[in-house]
């Protein structure tokens, strides 16, 4: 049965998401979320802890445009929306989910409305817009729609996203039960995989530090000798960081002899992309109070800026 909460503050609503797998969270169980893996989901699930998170500038301000973004958007559609505020969850699966909006219309039914303030570059990069009102959200945005769906028990939702800051993208989706069960599916074996101490395989890159992390408490002081397969990968770490060497050696040296033609020019134009190699101002540092002596600390001497910016590659 499904449980409607109300969380008393954003601590309390932070303790319910623990709980659960959410919305947001599912798209790392298929591999698709840009944000974590379902090993790192694993292990917060496992030992109850709060995601990392750094609220970014954009971020905080696309907080600040969603009243605006879903008003405009009811606005233009001619609806009626107000903010859902309610934890929904299913406490046997241990699903769950939060809401944007909520659009109210007494004929067709509620549905939900999530809200999207997109760059106008992340846009063209991440979003699929044929230009003719045919648009696909990042995969892992379509499949958190559908969770929130399923949870929810919602025929209909609508993804808007601000491009630009101003540029509506409306979305219609209809729930989709097949990936609803998909869904039910992955997270009753993720849940099942905790109790039996399973977790998946890492992404080596993307989990690096988790696993270093997760290591720190079982280090020994013992000498063991390499098996086949661990030999393998320390060849080829050592063939990596003699490949970054020899790299970094011959970066630096490609920068010296653009410089010496670059000359006083503090831009190039070339058909790759754009140099900046102007002189940064020197920061005599911050000053120390009499207490202290009185002399400058963390000076800095001013330095030939090298910053090379590709053109995209012809995706024809």
């Amino acid at each position: 049965m499904r449980e409607t909460l109300i969380p008393a503050s954003h601590e309390d609503w932070l303790a319910m998401r623990r709980k659960d797998v959410t919305s947001t969270e599912t798209a790392a169980l298929f591999g698709l979320s840009p944000y974590a893996t379902a090993f790192e989901v694993w292990h917060r699930k496992k030992d109850d802890e709060e995601p990392a998170f750094e609220d970014t500038e954009r971020m905080a301000w696309g907080r600040r445009l969603e009243s605006a973004i879903a008003e405009g958007v009811a606005d233009d559609q001619g609806w009626t929306v107000e903010p859902f505020k309610s934890y929904m969850r299913d406490p046997k699966l241990r699903l769950g989910s939060s809401f944007d909006y909520r659009i109210v219309d007494p004929v067709r039914g509620d549905g939900i409305l999530e809200i999207k303030n997109v760059d106008k570059f992340a846009y063209g990069r991440s979003w699929i817009d044929d230009g003719s009102g045919e648009i696909e959200a990042p995969e892992h945005i379509e499949l958190q729609v559908q969770h929130q769906m399923e949870v929810a028990e919602l025929d209909y939702a609508y993804i808007a996203a601000l491009v630009g800051g101003n540029e509506i993208r409306l979305i219609s989706r209809q729930r989709d039960r097949v990936i609803g069960a998909a869904i039910r599916t992955k997270v009753a074996d993720f849940w099942a995989s905790i109790e039996s101490g399973t977790p998946p395989a890492p992404d080596y890159e993307r989990d690096y530090d988790r696993i270093v992390r997760n290591s720190l408490g079982h280090v020994e002081d013992v000498t063991i000798d390499a098996d086949d397969q661990l030999e393998a990968l320390l060849e080829e770490l050592r063939d990596v960081q003699a490949f970054r060497k020899e790299s970094e050696s011959k970066e630096k040296a490609l920068k010296a002899q653009i410089l010496e033609r670059v000359g006083p020019a503090s831009r190039v134009q070339c058909k790759f992309g754009t140099l900046a190699c102007g002189v940064t101002k020197p920061n005599q540092g911050k000053l120390v109070t009499a207490d202290m002596v009185g002399t400058y600390i963390n000076s800095r001497a001013g330095f030939r800026v090298f910053r090379f910016t590709p053109k995209k590659l012809d995706a024809r």
